[in-house]
Order: C-alpha cells, then sequence, then structure tokens
C-alpha cells in the first residue's frame, strides 16, 4: 500500500464488513473504528482501532468505563453531531444552528476526524446505507448488544437519507480520495464524483501486498 502515512480507513459496523479481516490494515495507515468496535479487541490489548469515534452518550459513556485508550477516544463537538446546516436551510432562524437538522452517525465523523488529521486517501468499510439490499444497508455488526436495541436502529428511510450527507461531505473534500470497499459482488449504490471509487475486498487484498 502506497502513501500509508496519508491513509485511513474507516470502519463503519454495517454486516458487509464481517468477511474482512481488520487485522490486515494494521501498519498500512490508521484505522478510525466506530463506537463499539474496541470490544472486538480487548484480548489484543486494543491493537484496533487506531482511534475510536463516537457520537451517542450511551456508547461514549460505555467507552469512557472502559480501558480503551483516553488519548485514542475522539469525542466530536456537539455541533458536528448534527448534520451539517447547509442540507436543511429553511429549517431554522440562524444560519448557525438548526436543533431540527438530522443527527449525523459515528461513521460520518470518523471520516470527518479522519480529515482533520490530514488523512488525503479514505478507505471506507462498513458504510451498508449505500446497499441496495434494504436487509443489509439497515444492518449493524452489534446489533442486540448494549447500546444496540431497537430504539436506536434507523429506518430505511432515514439510512438511504445518510447519502445525501455523504454526498455532500465527497463535494466538500474534493482532493481527499474516498474508496468504498464491499465483498466482492455486493450491488450498491454508487457516488458520481471524481474523488470516489469502489473495491472489493479481494482487489484491496491486493494492494495491501503491493
Amino acid at each position: 500500500m502506497k502513501n500509508v502515512l496519508k491513509t485511513a480507513y474507516i470502519i463503519g459496523n454495517g454486516v458487509s464488513r464481517e468477511s474482512f479481516d481488520l487485522m490486515d490494515l494494521k501498519g498500512n495507515g490508521k484505522v478510525f473504528g466506530c463506537n463499539a468496535l474496541y470490544r472486538d479487541y480487548t484480548k489484543e490489548d486494543y491493537t484496533l482501532p487506531d482511534y475510536l469515534v463516537a457520537i451517542d452518550n450511551p456508547i461514549i459513556n460505555e467507552i469512557k468505563k472502559s480501558n480503551f485508550p483516553k488519548e485514542r477516544f475522539l469525542n466530536p463537538p456537539e455541533d458536528e453531531k448534527w448534520e451539517p446546516v447547509e442540507l436543511h436551510w429553511g429549517r431554522s432562524a440562524t444560519p448557525d444552528w438548526n436543533p431540527a437538522r438530522p443527527r449525523s452517525n459515528a461513521g460520518m465523523n470518523a471520516i470527518l476526524e479522519s480529515i482533520k488529521k490530514g488523512y488525503t486517501t479514505i478507505y471506507c468499510f462498513g458504510f451498508d446505507f449505500l446497499v441496495v439490499d434494504e436487509s443489509i444497508a439497515m444492518s449493524n455488526v452489534y446489533d442486540n448488544t448494549n447500546c444496540y436495541g431497537l430504539e436506536t436502529r434507523a429506518n430505511i428511510s432515514d439510512t438511504r437519507n445518510r447519502m445525501k450527507y455523504l454526498g455532500w461531505l465527497i463535494e466538500k473534500h474534493n482532493t481527499v480520495k474516498f474508496v468504498f470497499c464491499y465483498p466482492k459482488g455486493t450491488a450498491f449504490y454508487q457516488a458520481e464524483s471524481e474523488n470516489v471509487s469502489f473495491c472489493d475486498f479481494d482487489q484491496l487484498r491486493h494492494l495491501l501486498m503491493e
């Protein structure tokens, strides 16, 4: 993998990522995990992720009570935990705050955190709101575990609306290269942008060996 110092991997928690061993990413760039990902690496003394991002209080409190290294936990500022006001003009009296705008999600915030740190090539895993199959699009690796009950699950409309936010973010950061990774044969909605590409896990494994 070339230019590892500028490469980041964003690990969303859609089930499409389950067939990829995330340990293969170690040493090939920085891994930004979301929410409960840290649970999978307690036995390895939190080898992964390099950074962990969460935006909702229940999982934030769980992480803070755990042994996950505090210096690697990223809790974004409150305003960034909501979708940007630019996407929702007309729903607020002021341009700087809109309490009606939709909540963000940890995957999008992890992308923002990686960009803040200067990463210019970003590989995204488990961003299943782009997957055509609705049962996969609404899935989560940690369903029915602590902080992942029915009350936290987005409906299909919420899930699909995330595409708009993603498109806005990609357009705003047009000097960043985004690569979305899925198992071979997955049908997904493709963003039409020069700084976006897609690869399957076999292709990515080949790249990691270069």
